[in-house]
């Protein structure tokens, strides 16, 4: 049954491919005036120019509302006028002579007018009923995310169901599913959400993979990640396993805080199927706007731009993760467009991909040179559009993050902590709340690097920012301020619910334990709180709550003080 929502989008799209319809009409109205004038000899280079707009904006469209041969026609009108029209672009002067074209250019539109009139009763859009468009929930991956492990085994006591206590302590759900149990076992991979993550031994991955891929979500988001884990550590049951399909695999006798940090990096990789914001370049309306229409059904963030002399505005005030634009868009070229968004450093990384009915490989290689990333071919069903846009979209995340984020922890990186800071401090001016900061600090780490390795230190700093990640909220922001501090932005959370908090993460954190070899050892932390209203800036704040731990590490660490001024 399809949903009211799915029958709102259908409405939509049927009520543009009207719109185009009518405007599709029109076009062809004023390209038959212009085939009479190339018959007489009287067609103008301005007309010309004017012909070759509304032939390119047709052969991108009409696929797209379902009249394919209309747009194949149009593509090939266009191409015939394609070098005379950029030729006579450049040269404004000469707009009003007349000029010659195609013998056969004017037959062409009278094909084109017949092609409209008799797919105009067909029923429907194709590429709207491709595929039922399923929005997603955004999480970045950064924090707020429960994860769920599901713990497959014969026995709760069993290799893998006796780690769930240890997992719990990071902040997972953990639940056990007795792998004997076909309908528990189908329940939980069906019901198991986003953030979630497999754990199994590696001789009962036959049964399981077949019942992850069955299960695997509609639209980017990829399969269940499967975690194995064994006795035999060889080459050839490595191979094994990756060949079964799983993600990871870990060997006896296993190594939580690795195997919690796995879980938490796929379950990150997974539930961060990042839905994203595009900007959509096209002077073609009900084009653009079918585009923004089938992309926000899908859960992508999308705004339609039809005059590109506000490109660079609209660039600062969407700030999208892709820019979808046609090579041509009216009297402006998209590749002169492309090197104008480069002239302003920022936007150097920002991915541009060509959406146009240019089908010509070098020509497509040329307007690629020029600024551009990627080249998709108009028309586009809806589904491979949704598709394309949010494997881009995550690769351009996955950039931004290289960027702005930690890349031992994830993490945000010191100096945009500081700016989440200061942008929750207006927050609380404008609306009146009150807010927290934290400064976190693991005690004697220098001891820990030194008696156990740096490699077991940062083993131990990455634990802790999983741990922050599982038990803040998702509105909370954390950031590693450096070494093994980190900052941490409570929202609308008062000190005292902070220091509780807080508190509970340092219990939990001082309960795991990093093995080496034979030997384990335990780590505690130390934090100070402060109230981010009490100050005139994020600095302030921020030092107040640096005060605050070291008058904590003063008073024997592990624990949590509120800052005094006294």
């Amino acid at each position: 049954m399809v949903s009211q929502s799915d029958n709102e989008v259908s409405q939509k799209l049927k009520a543009l491919r009207e719109k185009f319809l009518k405007r599709a009409r029109e076009d062809i109205r004023e390209l038959s005036t212009y085939a009479e004038q190339t018959r007489s000899g009287t067609l103008s280079a301005e007309a010309l120019i004017r012909c070759y707009q509304s032939l390119h904006r047709l052969a991108g469209s009409a696929g797209t509302f379902g009249l394919p041969k209309l747009g194949q026609e149009a593509r090939l009108l266009e191409k015939k006028l394609k070098s005379q029209a950029e030729q006579l672009g450049d040269t404004p002067e000469v707009h009003r002579q007349s000029i010659e074209v195609p013998e056969d250019f004017a037959d062409g539109i009278d094909t084109l007018a017949e092609l409209v009139e008799v797919k105009a009763e067909s029923s429907g859009n194709p590429a709207a009923k491709q595929t039922t468009l399923v929005a997603e929930n955004r999480i970045d991956g950064s924090h707020g995310m429960q994860v769920r492990i599901l713990l497959i085994d014969a026995d709760a006591s069993g290799a893998v169901g006796s780690l769930s206590a240890e997992l719990a302590r990071y902040g997972f759900i953990c639940q056990f599913v007795d792998e004997r149990d076909e309908k528990a076992l189908k329940t939980a991979v069906s019901k198991s959400g986003s953030a979630a993550s497999v754990l199994c031994r590696d001789s009962i991955l036959p049964t399981i993979m077949p019942l992850v891929i069955s299960q695997r979500g509609e639209g980017s988001r990829r399969r269940l990640p499967v975690v194995a884990i064994g006795d035999d550590d060889t080459f050839d049951n490595n191979y094994l396993v990756a060949k079964a399909g799983a993600s990871a695999f870990f060997s006896a006798p296993i190594n939580v805080p690795e195997l919690a940090e796995r879980i938490e990096s796929l379950a990150i990789e997974r539930s961060s199927g990042v839905n994203g914001r595009v900007l959509i370049v096209e002077d073609d309306i009900e084009l653009a706007e079918h585009y923004c229409l089938v992309l926000r059904s899908a859960g992508i963030e999308a705004e339609p731009l039809t005059r590109p002399d506000r490109l660079m505005a609209e660039l600062s005030a969407f700030q999208p993760d892709i820019v979808l634009m046609d090579v041509q868009i009216g009297a402006y070229s998209g590749v002169n467009l492309a090197r104008l968004i480069r002239f302003e450093s920022r936007w150097l990384s920002l991915p541009i991909i060509y959406l146009s009915s240019e089908d010509d490989r070098d020509n497509q290689l040329e307007a690629l040179s020029q600024g551009a990333d990627e080249f998709l071919v108009k028309p586009v069903s809806d589904d491979y559009l949704v598709r394309s846009v949010r494997i881009r979209c995550y690769r351009a995340r996955q950039l931004s993050d290289l960027m702005n984020r930690d890349s031992l922890t994830g993490l945000l990186k010191h100096s945009l902590i500081k700016q989440e800071l200061e942008k929750e401090l207006a927050r609380c001016r404008r609306f009146g709340h009150a807010s927290s900061v934290v400064m976190i600090d693991l005690d004697h780490f220098k001891q820990v690097n030194d008696t156990w390795g740096h490699r077991q230190g940062d083993i131990v700093i990455r634990a802790l920012a999983n741990l922050l990640r599982n038990r803040l909220r998702e509105t909370d922001i954390i950031g590693r301020y450096g070494g093994e501090e980190f900052a941490v932005v409570l929202p609308d959370c008062s000190v005292q619910a902070a220091m509780a908090v807080i508190k509970g993460i340092g219990e939990s954190f001082s309960e795991l334990a990093f093995s080496v070899g034979d030997s384990a050892f335990h780590v505690t932390l130390s934090a100070g709180v402060s109230e981010i209203n009490d100050f005139v800036n994020g600095d302030d704040a921020l030092e107040a709550a640096d005060q605050a731990l070291y008058h904590r590490k003063r008073e024997g660490r592990n624990g949590v003080t509120i800052y005094r001024p006294d």
